[in-house]
């Protein structure tokens, strides 16, 4: 897999009004638009650079699976003309006073994420193979981060469907918890509960997930390895162990029909 495109900041253009982590539109320097994501939130936590870790580690990991309903992603780069592009934010809204202390936070490396105009909200349920091939795509990820409410679903003006937001992949995150707690060892017992944990709960296919099947689309260690590398280290250090460890837990997720079947967490 080649590298993940790095670009400069051209133009802000606004802070979007949805998102906890204040995502802002702007321009890179190849003239498209992408949804800037910063490691930092006006805390300092790394939560952030966590979500991103598993967000850009889900897009690439759809992309060796060939799936077309995901955007594009690059590496935008946060520098000290794109701090002072943000001065405007500075005294504006609440939410843009917000946007501006994250860009102070994260300068270097940030997810980018093409923005797709004219979208609404995903509701239509009749296409069930979409349906299908989402959850499964879901589940190897353990991703639930879909409801009635908010979907995470985006539907263009060609009827064309859109699957974003997977930041709370991973168990809502929980696995690199665990990858990095003291007890992460039992995690590589055979039988290990995260090879055929469930992840569903509240989940807006829940009424789908008995009649579909696993794909046969299976990604090598190798290559899950591979995406590992492309991840800038800074934002989330991860050792060798727990790489190995996160590696073969994707992969046998791939194969086990438990994580599609099972019910609750």
């Amino acid at each position: 897999m080649e590298n993940i495109e790095t670009r400069d900041i051209d133009r802000i253009i606004k802070v979007m009004d949805y998102g906890v982590t204040y995502p802002i539109l702007i321009v890179a320097n190849n003239d498209k638009q992408y949804i800037l994501k910063t490691r930092q939130v006006l805390d300092g936590t790394s939560v952030c650079a966590k979500n991103l870790f598993i967000e850009i580690f889900s897009y690439l990991y759809l992309d060796l699976l060939r799936v077309v309903n995901i955007p594009k992603i690059c590496l935008l780069n946060i520098t000290d003309e794109t701090l002072l592009m943000v001065n405007k934010f500075q005294n504006g809204s609440e939410r843009e006073q917000q946007a501006y202390h994250n860009i102070h936070n994260s300068k270097g490396l940030n997810l980018g994420i093409e923005f797709i105009p004219n979208t609404s909200k995903f509701k239509n349920k009749n296409d069930k193979a979409f349906i299908k091939n989402t959850i499964n795509y879901d589940a190897r990820l353990m991703n639930t981060d879909r409801d009635e409410k908010n979907p995470n679903i985006l539907v263009d003006c060609k009827n064309k469907k859109w699957l974003i937001d997977f930041g709370l992949a991973f168990d809502c995150m929980e696995l690199l918890d665990n990858l990095h707690s003291p007890n992460k060892l039992k995690l590589n017992m055979p039988n290990e509960l995260y090879y055929s944990k469930c992840c569903f709960s509240d989940y807006i296919f829940d009424d789908y997930r008995k009649t579909t099947a696993i794909l046969n689309k299976k990604v090598q260690k190798q290559e899950i390895q591979n995406i590992m590398s492309l991840i800038p280290s800074e934002w989330y250090p991860i050792d060798t162990e727990e790489l190995g460890m996160l590696c073969e837990i994707i992969s046998q997720r791939q194969s086990h029909k438990e994580i599609l079947y099972a019910s609750g967490l």
